[in-house]
């Protein structure tokens, strides 16, 4: 090797150094080390450095996050370690009832203080991170927890993901998991470009940030400035010097220059911990991202190992949910739509409403025994919310601003389609049309 060669790929390993330790103080700490001009300087040498000779380039190098060339499609791939889901509780009822199980699994006496760490439920992406030798090497969706899409690409334009770990000496393999997520000032931003450009525009931060995850071309991606927060790891059973809690493994994660949510608790106790969910109800408000609960989780590594899973979720945490957004609005109509099978659903129709970050005017009210039970009438108020922030629902009618002799609404006795009398079953839901030429029938068997 010459001199001239060996002297090219010091100057390019030491730039690496310095653009990924200024990025990481830049996007990660929030605390530039490096004026804008001399970045871009050195960046400028790293890569007329890698287009004169592609050798220099690597899996780590600054240049690379900018993206590729466009994907043909994304490959699926197996988890080395599954991401489960969690259970769910609405209330600080079933919050202790949590509680109360996890230390009959771990044998604990009644009213036993265990500590836990509190965090955001960050509304994102769940991504699964794999590093070899302290380099990314693939990045992963979820999927169904046991596979998902490898979209390692993407995930590399992403600035507060680490292209290398910054550990002097990392293990051999880490696995990290994390929420990727689009901040809503530059959510605002992306819409507000696409609308210029006559473009659909996104329903909201999740959905924008699913979409851009499959991009086929890496440099849309990096367009979008996804952010990451950083919440679990997995390390080599064999390795030493790993965290012994929940905690310690959030600082980990932050040596070895991952961003970490910064409004991370430890909490003592469950009152603690509902202290901590009661704050962050009013608190959430003045974040810039989308956060609808907070996630409990014992912070005792040993003890998590202890109480183990159930069949798709971990014993020794909880997502603690926030109750869904709910919005008043003016009854419109009710409409009837037919199923394939001939089922009509009754949809109320409603003057739109900004709930979840979406507008909403439609929502299903299921079958006529639903209808009568909310006691539905022309021109009625409503309160409307989103399931599981997902699927719009009439909640209840507020009929203290019901019309003066409203209408009760029902459903009709013939199909809205093909005219035909509706049969609804004794011990059945469901009102059904029947006549197997209705036009809705076969518009669903052709689909």
């Amino acid at each position: 090797m010459s001199s001239t060669t060996s002297g090219t790929q010091a100057r390019a390993s030491e730039l690496r150094d310095l653009l990924n330790r200024a990025a990481h103080a830049y996007y990660v700490l929030d605390a530039p080390v490096m004026e804008d001009p001399v970045y871009d300087r050195l960046y400028r040498e790293l890569l007329d450095l890698e287009n004169a000779d592609a050798s220099l380039i690597s899996a780590d190098s600054p240049t690379q996050r900018v993206g590729g060339a466009p994907a043909a499609g994304f490959s699926s791939v197996r988890h080395r370690i599954g991401l489960l889901s969690l259970d769910n509780a609405f209330n600080t009822d079933e919050l202790e009832a949590w509680y109360g199980r996890l230390l009959k699994v771990l044998d604990r006496e009644a009213g036993t203080a265990l500590p836990m760490v509190g965090e955001l439920k960050i509304d994102g992406n769940a991504l699964a991170l794999s590093y070899e030798n302290g380099v990314l090497v693939r990045a992963a969706t979820r999927g169904d927890g046991e596979q998902g899409e490898e979209i390692t690409a993407n995930v590399r334009t992403i600035a507060s993901v680490p292209l290398r770990l910054q550990l002097e000496n990392p293990p051999a393999w880490l696995e990290v998991r994390g929420e990727a997520l689009i901040p809503d000032g530059t959510f605002a931003a992306i819409n507000s470009e696409r609308q210029a450009r006559g473009e659909a525009l996104f329903a909201n931060p999740r959905n924008a940030c699913a979409g851009t995850l499959r991009q086929l071309d890496p440099k849309v991606v990096a367009a979008r400035k996804l952010d990451f927060f950083a919440y679990t790891l997995h390390l080599p059973p064999d390795w030493s010097g790993g965290p012994a809690s929940q905690w310690e493994s959030l600082d980990w994660l932050k040596q070895a220059g991952f961003k970490v949510n910064p409004n991370a608790a430890l909490l003592p106790d469950l009152a603690a911990v509902e202290a901590f969910f009661e704050h962050w109800d009013e608190g959430r408000r003045q974040l810039n991202y989308a956060t609808d609960g907070v996630v409990v989780k014992l912070n005792d590594l040993r003890l998590q190992d202890a109480a183990g899973f159930t069949q798709k979720a971990p014993r020794w945490a909880i997502a603690l949910k926030y109750p869904a957004e709910e919005a008043p609005s003016k009854l419109l109509r009710l409409s009837c739509q037919v199923g394939r099978t001939g089922v009509i659903t009754p949809v109320a129709e409603f003057e739109p409403v900004p709930l979840a970050g979406t507008s909403v005017s439609r929502a299903t009210l299921h079958n006529a025994d639903r209808l009568l039970e909310l006691d539905l009438h022309a021109g009625d108020t409503i309160v409307v919310r989103k399931a599981g922030e997902i699927i719009p629902e009439v909640v209840r009618v507020l009929p203290e601003l019901r019309p003066a002799a409203a209408e009760r609404l029902e459903l009709p006795h013939t199909c809205p389609e093909c005219g035909s009398e509706l049969v609804r079953e004794e011990g059945e839901a469901a009102t059904r049309c029947v006549n197997s030429s209705c036009p809705a029938i076969l518009r669903g068997a052709l689909r």
